[in-house]
């Protein structure tokens, strides 16, 4: 059975999806600006992966793509040096962006993928299910007609 889309497995609304997601980012960027002067020049990136796992979890792998994107502005404009300014990336500085999309992505999808078989496992267990009661349900007729027939039989015999 394929699942197509999030929007199966995913229990939110839109509008309360993208309030969450957002929630999430914003205070992984408030955790982090907060932690800046005592870990400033390492892990510009580490509470962002965090919080894009967090939505990917949540609310699906589309808002948690948009999370990475999100991050890496906000991860290269406030954490990165020069701080405050989109200045020339250094090499370092492609490697860590590069570094963080390449894990989180792939965090990402994995933890999608998850999500799609848990939900496609729990449609698969409500049909079997469902067949089992209806087998339950066609026994019991049977069983039923059968004492009825057998009723009659011996009614007949009674009477003779």
């Amino acid at each position: 059975m394929r699942i197509k889309n999030s929007k199966s497995w995913v229990s939110y609304s839109l509008s309360s999806s993208l309030a969450g997601a957002s929630l999430i980012l914003l205070v992984s960027f408030l955790i982090r600006l907060a932690l800046h002067d005592a870990i400033e020049p390492y892990a510009p990136f580490h509470f962002f992966i965090v919080a894009c796992i967090a939505i990917a979890y949540l609310y699906g792998y589309q808002l948690a793509l948009v999370g990475v994107l999100v991050s890496t502005a906000l991860g290269g404009y406030y954490f990165i040096k020069p701080y405050f300014s989109f200045g020339t990336p250094a090499t370092s500085d492609w490697l860590q962006f590069f570094n963080f999309a390449a894990v989180t992505i792939i965090a990402i999808l994995v933890i999608e993928n998850l999500q799609r078989n848990i939900y496609s496992r729990r449609l698969i267990l409500k049909v079997m299910q469902s067949r089992y009661r209806i087998s339950i349900l066609e026994k019991n007729d049977a069983v039923f007609a059968l004492e009825k027939q057998n009723a009659s039989k011996t009614q007949d015999i009674a009477s003779s």
